[in-house]
């Protein structure tokens, strides 16, 4: 089984990109023979760890224990650390029955039990990314990979990561056959994030993955193949950095939504403000431990210390902010159960008879 993450295509997005087959021809092509389910709501906190580790385990962010992308904003320290999960994952039930199993650039599998591991690595001061990235997946992997396709990286420019990744998925796919394979697609999230959903440079972004869709997709071979997207993005007219407003009294920020020690005096009529987070948001989301309480940006603003033309982070009830999953070559239809990503978590784990869940 292959599992395909196209890292921030919200449905409609990817329904578009599937109704232009002249510009991404791979994806038209995939949807027209797939089971697909749009209208699904992602879990919240709505960022790409959290969300990923909830696919990863079939649980929710306040059992799982991936609560944010960071563990530390100010020093751009990830979560990105397998041995902070705190429920089995897929990669561990599937070892457990015997099956091989590659990752490449999933979220959180740094220092995992893998076989074919190429993890995602975020580097901190003076680190070094071939070094990091040996040190956390599997060595002889990654040299194979870097060595072949290493000339089609330019820095972590997204585009050519996400060819990069491609090839290296392509090759492996061909080659190893592994039972179970996880890849993540990065270039749509990162450019809309630095340009905006409506810019040239997404559109670019949008023809690429379709291509490295289409040489994942050639080399799948009879494989069930599970498509699926994390988030959604709203477009950002102001970022607003809270830290520099509130100082101690924020918790951590995350986009769309921030979450504060103490909520501070009439912030309900600031400008940026939606709504309070619910006593429900709170708890599942696993923020309930550590913060007195939180609150979502309206759309066209986002908490966060940098530039943005573009973001995510928002409750999961926003409107158009719903992903999809797709599967082609399963053994059988597969209803929803949960109406949100978990249900992605019940195909793998009933395709491949896991028994996680």
């Amino acid at each position: 089984m292959i599992v395909i993450s196209l890292d921030g295509v919200k449905d409609t997005v990817f329904e578009y990109l599937a109704h232009n087959p002249a510009t991404c021809p791979n994806i038209a092509e995939f949807k027209s023979r797939a089971n697909y389910i749009g209208g699904v709501k992602t879990i919240f906190v709505s960022n790409t760890y959290p969300i990923h580790t909830t696919i990863s385990t079939g649980r929710l962010p306040r059992e799982h224990g991936i609560i944010s992308n960071l563990i530390n904003e100010e020093k751009n320290i990830w979560a990105q650390d397998a041995v902070l999960i705190k429920s089995k994952t897929i990669w561990q039930a599937a070892k457990e029955k015997g099956l091989s199993v590659a990752t490449i650039l999933w979220p959180v599998t740094c220092s995992a039990k893998i076989k074919y591991n190429l993890p995602e690595v975020h580097l901190t001061a003076g680190q070094n990314q071939i070094i990091e990235n040996f040190k956390n997946g599997s060595a002889l992997f990654q040299i194979k990979a870097f060595l072949k396709h290493g000339k089609k990286m330019k820095g972590l420019e997204p585009i050519c990561l996400d060819d990069f990744t491609s090839s290296v998925a392509a090759d492996l796919l061909n080659k190893q056959k592994p039972d179970l394979t996880l890849i993540h697609l990065l270039a749509y999230d990162f450019t809309s994030h630095d340009y905006g959903s409506k810019s040239e440079e997404v559109k670019l972004a949008c023809k690429s993955l379709d291509q490295s869709v289409g040489k994942i997709l050639a080399a799948a071979g009879g494989q069930t193949v599970l498509m699926f997207s994390d988030h959604g993005h709203f477009d950002v007219d102001e970022v607003v950095n809270l830290k520099s407003i509130y100082k101690e009294e924020l918790y951590e920020q995350c986009g769309g939504s921030a979450f504060f020690s103490k909520l501070p005096k009439d912030i309900e009529l600031q400008p940026w403000f939606e709504r309070f987070l619910t006593a429900e948001e709170m708890e599942t989301s696993g923020y309930s431990k550590y913060a007195a309480g939180g609150i979502a940006a309206k759309v066209d603003y986002c908490f966060a210390k940098g530039n943005y033309k573009s973001n995510h982070g928002y409750p999961a009830d926003y409107p158009d902010y719903n992903v999809f999953y797709a599967v082609a070559g399963a053994k059988r239809t597969y209803n929803p159960i949960y109406n949100d990503v978990r249900d992605i978590t019940v195909i793998i784990d009933k395709e491949l008879n896991l028994g996680l869940l």
